[in-house]
Parts: structure tokens; C-alpha cells; sequence
């Protein structure tokens, strides 16, 4: 937040900063709906891609994100991940809170960078890791933390999908393949669930399934600083029939129990024959909405809820992809510095 305190009244300017990741919209639309706050434009290193997302929105078209700045608080950026720098350095030098799309980077140099940007003008940066503020993870940690478990041995966990389009798929602007874009929500999942950090990665990964130019199948091994090995498929194994979009899931091993998180098992499954459909429609908690709802109340100067993932978290969980990735071209296992 910028300008000092603020009233109940007065709504947050929030500057809409790409529209090229699939959560823009989510995001817009759960921001445009808030009466405490007023959605100021879009911006767009594709002018013809941000167009058409502010007529839709029915919002001012901001041809320099510099203009967008000045008349926002808040910065929401959903780039392509490549770009992720540029806005977050540029929303950040200027003050502005910001809440950046995952991965935060595709390199350490980046998000440190961003998180410097935003240090150094005042503001503050969250990533939009919204997984573990779902309910279930936090009574999932609950469990881990008090014991109840015993020590933690092991997790396995997935993050599955079906295969995104457009640029998801150029590694000049994805900055990698289901690594790149499933490896971050998991690993802070269990990064949050058992309070520890990541030391080592070992991972394999492979283009077999849809012969992209990015990787679309993988397999890693985490070890905790702790102990705890883990296991994370991000594949995007799912075909286009699949009922959902994919997956996330996460399974624990403790010495006095297990357990089984399943945050997508609130759902309503729907079949027809004629012709032959197969639908799913959840009706547990939006993770978007509850994203948005942390993050508005921390942009206006309250709490910072333990479950909003910072800009610090977005660097670790990038930190075990950049490990993932360097193991894949090693062909071993490897190390992650502690900083």
C-alpha cells in the first residue's frame, strides 16, 4: 500500500498488469466484483491481447505499463513468466504492492531482483501460490505440526494437467515446460505443511507425451533439510476428454499415521449418454477466492495472513524448479544452497 493510512472507504487502484496467463480472468473477475476496489486498466506487452481483455472487462486499455503505475496501489501481474521481472521491478520501485502470478521468475537473478525492487520502493510482494491456503491444507498441516502424524517419512504428491496452450509452450517465454509451470504449487504446499525447507532435488522429465519443445512429463525426488523424502509428478499427462483440468494431491507418511489431502474431492460428477458427456463441478472452496480475499486485506494495511505466500516463498519454490531443471541436464541428484 501506498499514500499512508487508509480509510474503510476508500477502494484500492488496482492496475491489471498482462492478460496472458489463464488466471487473468479469475483474478479480474474476483477483484472487479470487491467493493473495495476500483480495477484502474489493463496493460499489455501484447497491445492486441490486452485490448481485447479491457473491452471484455470493460476497462481502460493502457498502452505503457509506466501510465498503469502511476495510477495504481496495487500491481496484479499475470505475464508470461519471462516477463514477470519487468512489471513486478517496475510496480515495485514505485511503491506499489504486488501480487505476482507463479512461478515468481524463471531465474534466482529475477526474483531476486523483484524482491529487491519492491524492498527498495516500500511495497511488498506476494505469489500467487494459493494452494496451501485452502482449508484442507491448513488442517493437513495442522496435523503434521502438532504431531499427530508423528515424524513426517515421507510425501508424495502430483499436480497434473492437461496441455496449456500458446506460450506455455515457448520456452522464450514460459522459461520451461510442466516443471516450469507445476512444480511451484506443490513444492510450496509441502514446503508450508512441514515447516521445512528443500535441500535436495533429483529429477527426470522428458517431451514424450506431445513431442513439445518443452517438457510435458516428469518424475522428482525431494529431501527435506529434515529428512522427509518426497516424491512430485507435474506431468501434463491429462488428455483434452479429461473430466477436470488436472489434479493436486498430497499424500503423508508419518510414523504415527497418514494421511491423504484431496483438495478437489468436493465435487459433483454428471454423466450423460446421448451424447456421451462426463462433467465434475466442484462446490468446495474457490483457492482463487480466497487468494484474492488475503491479498486485498494485506494491500490495505491488515493483517498478512500466514496462508498469502510471499515473495520469499515464491523464491524458494523457485528455487527447487531451477534445481529440478539443473538435475534433469546433470542426470543427478542436486543440491540447494541455503540461503
Amino acid at each position: 500500500m501506498i499514500g499512508g493510512a487508509r480509510t474503510s472507504a476508500a477502494r484500492i487502484r488496482v492496475g491489471l498488469f498482462s492478460a496472458a496467463h489463464m488466471h487473468f480472468d479469475s483474478y479480474a473477475a474476483l477483484l472487479g466484483a470487491r467493493p473495495d476496489v476500483e480495477l484502474v486498466g489493463v496493460t499489455d506487452s501484447d497491445a492486441a491481447r490486452g485490448q481485447a481483455a479491457a473491452q471484455r472487462l470493460h476497462l481502460p486499455w493502457v498502452a505503457l505499463p509506466e501510465t498503469l503505475v502511476a495510477r495504481s496501489e496495487v500491481a496484479v501481474v499475470t505475464a508470461e513468466n519471462v516477463h514477470h521481472r519487468r512489471y513486478v521491478e517496475l510496480a515495485g520501485r514505485a511503491g506499489l504492492t504486488v501480487l505476482c502470478e507463479k512461478p515468481l521468475a524463471t531465474t534466482l537473478a529475477d526474483a531476486d531482483a523483484m524482491l529487491e525492487a519492491t524492498a527498495s520502493g516500500g511495497g511488498h510482494l506476494y505469489a500467487a501460490l494459493p494452494v496451501r491456503g485452502l482449508p484442507a491444507v491448513g488442517r493437513l498441516r495442522q496435523l503434521v505440526q502438532s504431531g499427530q502424524l508423528g515424524r513426517i517419512l515421507a510425501m508424495a504428491g502430483s499436480n497434473h494437467g492437461q496441455l496449456p496452450p500458446g506460450w506455455f509452450l515457448d520456452p522464450a517465454l514460459s522459461g520451461g515446460g510442466a516443471v516450469m509451470d507445476h512444480v511451484s504449487h506443490v513444492a510450496d504446499m509441502m514446503r508450508w505443511v512441514l515447516a521445512d525447507e528443500v535441500a535436495r532435488v533429483y529429477a527426470l522429465a522428458s517431451n514424450r507425451i506431445n513431442g513439445t519443445a518443452v517438457e510435458d512429463a516428469a518424475l522428482m525426488q525431494f529431501t527435506f533439510r529434515g529428512g522427509t523424502v518426497a516424491t512430485l509428478d507435474p506431468s501434463w499427462s491429462r488428455p483434452r476428454g479429461f473430466p477436470t483440468w488436472g489434479d493436486v494431491r498430497l499424500d503423508v507418511v508419518g510414523t504415527a499415521g497418514v494421511a491423504a489431502l484431496d483438495p478437489w474431492a468436493e465435487q459433483l460428477e454428471w454423466f450423460r449418454s446421448r451424447p456421451a458427456v462426463h462433467r465434475v463441478a466442484p462446490y468446495g472452496p474457490d483457492m482463487d477466492a480466497l487468494l484474492i480475499d488475503r491479498f486485498v486485506v494485506a494491500a490495505a494495511g491488515g493483517p498478512v495472513a500466514p496462508e498469502l505466500a510471499t515473495g520469499q516463498d515464491g523464491r524458494a519454490a523457485t528455487a527447487v524448479t531451477l534445481a529440478a531443471y539443473d538435475s534433469i541436464r546433470l542426470e543427478r541428484p542436486v543440491d540447494i544452497a541455503v540461503v
